[in-house]
């Protein structure tokens, strides 16, 4: 991942501006189900780049922290730490590899790194400017069976393989 950021990093003066989130006005947040309760979690931490190419976007990378995830269940979270093998994965990630831009709408082409396993993602997001700041807003949904991710049960019932993704973020223009 570091590796990603310094390559943005060095291609921003070649090709154009740059954005990054501004991880204190920015979050995901995923909602998952089980036939007993529903539950979702949230991060702040998140640190991602837009890269823009004549005032265009054309490339994202977003990244998150797996451990920051919290649902305001501490045994909830733990055991999730568990099943996502954290220590192994320690972080979910995006990047893009095509972007089209339609009015104030971003079709997104790209990848989903997750425990281990790389899963194309295609999707449509909010893209507005709000005073200083580039939002982004997007909901799409994941299957955790597609990333290897044995479901956990709870009363010998799996939970359901389908979790709900919702990215707030705000970004902001950084010169190096």
């Amino acid at each position: 991942m570091k590796q990603l950021f310094v390559f943005l990093l060095l291609t921003t003066c070649a090709i154009g501006q740059q954005l990054r989130v501004d991880s204190a006005n920015s979050y995901i947040t995923y909602e998952a189900s089980h036939p007993v309760h529903d539950w979702s979690g949230t991060t702040g931490e998140v640190q991602g780049v837009v890269l823009l190419k004549e005032e265009r976007p054309s490339r994202i990378a977003v990244v998150a922290p797996v451990a920051s995830f919290d649902s305001k269940n501490s045994n909830r979270d733990a055991h999730a730490l568990e099943v996502l093998d954290a220590l192994s994965f320690p972080k979910v990630s995006f990047y893009s590899d095509r972007i089209s831009l339609q009015d104030n709408d971003l079709s997104l082409v790209g990848k989903i790194d997750f425990h281990g396993v790389s899963v194309p993602l295609e999707t449509t997001v909010k893209w507005a400017k709000e005073k200083e700041s580039w939002i982004l807003d997007a909901a799409f949904s994941i299957t955790p069976s597609q990333f290897d991710i044995s479901l956990p049960s709870f009363m010998l019932v799996k939970m359901r393989d389908n979790i709900q993704i919702y990215v707030h973020l705000e970004l902001r223009t950084f010169a190096p």
